[in-house]
């Protein structure tokens, strides 16, 4: 969901995923895409300072990168020390990953902090092994957004433990129309045909957020007017190649 339209629903799914983080418990989130996994991790971490989000990158190297130049924002006095950064990214690009995982290593053992790779998908083994220490630091927790345990790669052997999973839900038929509705708000859509094109949204997004809002903001578009009419099947297509990327 964008950080622009208000969230709708998810209410036990926040709840369990901020006790998690609060708590220090690791937790696997599931959910295809659209489903609301950033948006949700989004407003479980809204006041939790404490907690790093990542955003997962492409390689070993950029992720190493990422958890630094996160550890530097939340000024980690243990990082810090160690690293001696000064210019934090002139420093970050002359550093070889070699030492940039001894660094990391040291820094959350010394001072352990929880951590959220969001969007995780096709992790190598090197990455499996160095996230590996990470995990079973004394303190660390780490958790994770994927599509599925698949999408994980080697990291399904770090969070193969079910009870330890939250898969996300579609929303519900009144929690996916109150959305609608904002979405259409948000989008100043009112001075369209709305009828149709709401039922038809809603039909083929079944409870996805992503798919609606991203139908709804497709819909400020004159290619997709006719009128005041919303040319759907069109739209349709086009919100979809979204989300099989």
């Amino acid at each position: 969901m964008e950080p622009h339209v208000p969230f709708v629903g998810m209410a036990n799914e926040r709840r369990r995923l901020s006790l998690a983080l609060s708590a220090g418990d690791p937790l696997l989130l599931l959910g295809p895409q659209g489903s609301g996994k950033t948006r949700l991790i989004q407003e479980a971490l809204s006041g939790e300072r404490h907690v790093l989000c990542i955003a997962w990158p492409p390689t070993l190297h950029d992720l190493l990168t990422a958890i630094a130049r996160a550890l530097m924002a939340a000024r980690h006095a243990g990082f810090i020390s160690l690293a001696k950064p000064g210019d934090p990214e002139a420093w970050l690009a002359a550093q070889t990953s070699m030492r940039l995982k001894g660094l990391l290593w040291n820094a959350v053992e010394t001072s352990p902090v929880p951590m959220m790779l969001d969007g995780v998908t096709g992790a190598g083994f090197p990455t499996y092994r160095f996230l590996q220490r990470i995990y079973h630091t004394p303190g660390m927790a780490l958790s994770a957004a994927s599509r599925d345990a698949v999408s994980l790669g080697a990291l399904a052997r770090l969070f193969w433990n079910p009870a330890k999973a939250l898969s996300l839900p579609p929303l519900p038929e009144r929690d996916a129309e109150e959305l609608f509705e904002s979405a259409a708000d948000r989008f100043k859509l009112r001075h369209l045909d709305l009828d149709e094109f709401r039922e038809k949204a809603l039909e083929s997004a079944c409870g996805n957020p992503g798919q609606i809002i991203e139908m709804c903001r497709l819909a400020t578009r004159p290619q997709y007017h006719a009128g005041r009419h919303i040319k759907f099947s069109s739209l349709r297509i086009d919100a979809v190649m979204k989300f099989v990327r």
